[in-house]
């Protein structure tokens, strides 16, 4: 019967993935998981205590609390429409479900119902992703319960509440759109249609979209709603036909998916942030456009014998002209951004308003948000960065240039600099009407603008010149593992943290300082920049010398003699 044949085939794949279950887990230890758990809930908490303890900031003022009643849910709504819009994208390109490249060729393919294979994974996503973003929600929400009052467990919950609905009703979209198998066109229509509902809400301050109920929902503990319902419901609607519809997805996109989720899992493992961004971009089809923009200008050149020039192609306008090997560099650049595609430089103008409304929110007070701000430039740096990460891919070509790797590099950062000012322009026209517009407002965003720009890009100049970290390194070898664990977190935080440091001049600006203090902390930020664009450019030579200095016969001996010494010291003992 065809209803006992599909009841056994279900069976058997609950009873395969049980048993994969059990062998995973066949060596785990018990205690030593609950040990981890244990340190890892209480170095949260403790960093949780410092976070609201240190970057809450002052409570704020009557007239600023009816504002944020005011317009608060539409901000919320505004996130909770940029996370839908994100899941309905990578819906219409075969997502968010990724399953093992296993599963892809023998459950998938097996004779059992698509939505019987893929049902249970994706509940396992809606869990983790539920669980991720009520833990972000409650954080965010405590941080908050600083500025706003009331009663902080009311805050965690609400926030915890918010979060997880945010994030299921984001991965249901993507699965209902990868289930219907809306195509890119139609869930990318839909997801400009979300970001423009919730932007006429924001810029009227109305609550007439889900995204805006539900926002209201968020800030139940500040003013309470009945409407935040409705948003909630729409949320959870979402997240329970994700799974009903996850049955449709195409196997070839499973399959793509898998490939490259597993290649992006060994990448984040070993933190190469390169090899993560190109592959990020692989399973979101963010390919160079085949055309450029516009055409630039070949360099000039007189032709053998005299007489005219060669080199120009017409029929498309010129914005750049080469003439020597110094602009090269720059040449190489913008033929590389005018190739970047549309929805990369829409991502690239998002996060810089972002950055703009974070650093706004840190000026007022909210200190915590400045990290949000350093984050989204450091992002937007990485994609700023690519023609010098393209160099640094390919090291073959690098060699065959007439002119160093180091002086390649720094001449690479020039175009991004010019590149990267129109992205957090983005950012200081958002932070200016976020403070009304006067005239204090707007000369403090100009003068935060250049420094913040370059300290973004600095940031990923950093990230992309020193690559990943060598696996056997000797300096490694020399050191102990507490030590060797050190280093690796430094390396991997302060990439970001030098971005981070470039948003730091709207502190100055607090209070009657304005524009005037944050001109004087700029000019700090412009001189760390200037010592990474140095050690860009040098960072090969300073390199090879440690390398050297560590291989020389000289140190060897001292290291012989420190481990005999080491020896006697413990034979004594």
């Amino acid at each position: 019967m065809p209803g006992v044949d599909a009841r056994l085939r279900r069976e058997a794949l609950v009873d395969l993935r049980r048993a994969r279950r059990r062998r995973r887990t066949a060596d785990m230890d018990v205690m030593e998981a609950l040990y981890r758990a244990y340190v890892s809930a209480l170095v949260g908490g403790a960093a949780l205590w410092w976070l609201v303890g240190e970057l809450g900031g002052g409570r704020l003022a009557a007239a600023e609390l009816a504002r944020v009643a005011a317009n608060g849910p539409q901000v919320v709504g505004a996130v909770f429409a940029l996370a839908l819009a994100i899941g309905l994208r990578s819906g219409g390109r075969g997502g968010p479900l990724v399953v093992e490249a296993a599963d892809v060729r023998h459950v998938l393919l097996a004779p059992v119902a698509r939505g019987t294979a893929l049902r249970g994974p994706a509940l396992r996503m809606l869990r983790f992703g539920g669980a991720c973003g009520a833990l972000v929600g409650a954080v965010a929400s405590v941080l908050a319960y600083r500025r706003l009052g009331g009663q902080w467990p009311a805050w965690a919950a609400t926030g915890a509440v918010a979060g997880a609905l945010v994030v299921t009703g984001a991965l249901g979209a993507a699965m209902i759109a990868s289930g219907a198998r809306l195509g890119r066109v139609v869930s990318g229509a839909l997801a400009l249609a979300c970001l423009a509902w919730a932007g006429t809400d924001l810029a009227t301050a109305r609550a007439t979209s889900p995204f805006s109920l539900l926002g209201e929902l968020a800030l139940w503990p500040l003013h309470w709603r009945p409407a935040g319902l409705v948003g909630g419901a729409v949320a959870l609607g979402l997240a329970v036909a994700g799974p009903a519809l996850v049955g449709r997805t195409s196997v070839e996109a499973s399959e793509r998916r898998a490939s490259l989720a597993g290649q992006l899992r060994f990448a984040a493992t070993v933190r190469d942030m390169r090899t993560v961004v190109v592959l990020r971009r692989q399973l979101s089809q963010d390919r160079p456009r085949s055309r450029p923009w516009a055409g630039l200008r070949a360099p000039m050149a007189r032709r053998p014998g005299g007489g005219g020039l060669q080199g120009h192609r017409p029929g498309r306008p010129a914005l750049v002209q080469a003439s020597s090997q110094a602009g090269a560099p720059w040449r190489r650049g913008w033929h590389g951004y005018l190739r970047f595609p549309a929805v990369r430089l829409g991502r690239l103008v998002l996060l810089g308003a972002g950055a703009g409304a974070a650093a706004f929110g840190a000026w007022r007070g909210t200190t915590a948000l400045v990290f949000v701000a350093g984050l989204a430039l450091y992002v937007a740096g990485l994609d700023v960065a690519e023609p010098m990460a393209q160099a640094v891919d390919h090291p073959t070509l690098m060699e065959g240039y007439p002119r160093p790797r180091g002086a390649v590099l720094a001449g690479l950062f020039w175009p991004a600099a010019v590149a990267m000012l129109p992205v957090t322009a983005a950012g200081a026209v958002t932070a200016a009407a976020l403070a009304g517009g006067g005239a204090g407002a707007v000369a403090t965003a100009a003068v935060v603008w250049v420094p913040a720009s370059l300290a973004g890009l600095a940031g990923a100049v950093v990230s992309t010149v020193q690559g990943p970290p060598p696996l056997l390194a000797e300096s490694n070898m020399l050191m102990p593992p507490e030590a060797v664990g050190a280093r690796v977190a430094v390396r991997t935080l302060w990439p970001p943290l030098v971005s981070t440091v470039g948003v730091l001049p709207v502190f100055a600006a607090r209070g009657d300082r304005g524009a005037a203090g944050a001109a004087g902390a700029g000019v700090g930020v412009l001189v760390l920049v200037a010592l990474v664009v140095v050690w860009a450019r040098y960072h090969d030579p300073i390199h090879e010398a440690l390398k050297q200095a560590l291989s020389s016969p000289g140190a060897g001996a001292r290291g012989a003699a420190g481990s005999a010494a080491g020896t006697g010291r413990g034979a004594g003992t």
